[in-house]
């Protein structure tokens, strides 16, 4: 198994298999993505503990180094994870200028 607490057969080449190792030792350099809720690997509230993020289209998340810190739920940020004040409006921004962008670049929500 490769994602604990999840059933079901996990398949990985092992090529897949080193890199998810190297990225499990890898130092965390706060390197963050935003994310559709859309996404199937979308797994908050599945697998990590707290809430759940409805898996719609305009909802996105937001991850820290691999870890959800925040989401955009029905346009209202969700805060899951504490987040330093001095953080949160960057963190706030990623999550809501990406949203409001995309409709005027035709990408799919």
């Amino acid at each position: 198994r490769f994602v604990a607490g999840i059933t079901g057969e996990q398949y990985a080449s092992p090529e897949a298999v080193s890199a998810m190792r190297e990225v499990r030792r890898r130092a965390l350099d706060g390197n963050s993505i935003c994310v559709s809720a859309a996404d199937p690997l979308n797994l908050v509230g599945i697998i990590t503990p707290g809430v759940k993020v409805p898996a719609y289209a305009g909802n996105r998340i937001l991850f820290r180094d691999g870890v959800p810190i925040a989401a955009l739920v029905a346009d209202e940020v969700i805060w899951l994870k504490e987040t330093p004040i001095e953080e949160q409006a960057q963190a706030r921004n990623a999550l809501i200028v990406r949203s409001r962008i995309a409709p005027q670049l035709n990408y799919l929500r």
